[in-house]
């Protein structure tokens, strides 16, 4: 019985490709409103510039978390599409099918419309 190189679902990892799904994750964009919210109505907090400082300092961690979430998706959109074309060329008809049936699905609903 001659091999193919047909990928078999256990080569496709669960959690992302290239199995990244372990790395670590950025907090919640509202947890650092909450932290600004919390600087902002400290009362100890009675000089201006320190608390210039705790803001500012504040505000460049969440810039910072935000440009690496951005950059975290770009990566695993790319990881994600280039394993996507990994299983299409090595199962081009089951492709062809899922999208014909995706196809139909979508002319029936608008249809009902």
């Amino acid at each position: 019985m001659a091999t193919t190189n047909t990928p078999l679902p256990s080569d496709f990892p669960e959690n992302g490709p290239d199995n990244r799904g372990a790395r670590r994750r950025s907090r919640h964009p509202e947890s650092w409103i909450d932290e600004l919210e919390a600087t902002l109505s400290d009362t100890a907090a009675t000089d201006l510039d320190d608390l210039k400082a705790r803001l500012s300092d504040q505000l460049h961690a969440t810039r910072r978390s935000l440009r690496d979430a951005s950059d975290n998706a770009g990566d695993l959109m790319r990881e994600t599409i280039d394993c996507t074309e990994e299983y299409i060329h090595a199962r081009p008809w089951q492709a062809i099918g899922l999208v014909a049936g995706a196809a139909f699905l979508f002319g029936v609903i608008v249809g009902r419309q």
